[in-house]
């Protein structure tokens, strides 16, 4: 009957670390996620506004009647390109840093670049 008893010291080290029995890596790993499909739903409201900007379908109009210079959706869609660029490498970012928390490195794979593993010749 007693065997089942513990202190409360000891409970109280079983939860440090984990708080409401989540770990860290787990909220981690949702946070990247919940980013990742932030990005991705950013990335396809871009990429719908590269379309239009290039098919040309936007009509602007001055509220002094003057004309828009030549070039101007040009550079709306090259703004438009880099920041989808740059959606593009923060998925692969997010999506690699998500990998690795999911599938932690090997022993092998975690030694320094000076370092070679106990089981490896130089």
């Amino acid at each position: 009957m007693t065997e089942n008893v513990i202190s409360s010291d000891e409970s109280l080290r079983r939860l440090q670390g984990i708080p409401f029995g989540v770990a860290a890596d787990e909220l981690r790993i949702t946070a990247i996620g919940a980013k990742i499909e932030f990005a991705k739903s950013e990335l396809q409201t871009v990429q719908t506004y590269i379309d239009v900007v290039y098919a040309g379908r936007i009509a602007v109009t001055t509220d002094d009647g003057s004309e828009l210079p030549v070039d101007t959706l040009a550079h709306l869609g090259s703004v438009l390109s880099n920041y989808e660029h740059s959606l593009f490498d923060q998925i692969a970012q997010l999506e690699y840093d998500q990998e690795k928390l999911l599938f932690p490195p090997d022993e092998d794979e975690r030694c320094d670049d000076n370092e070679v593993p106990d089981n490896q010749d130089v």
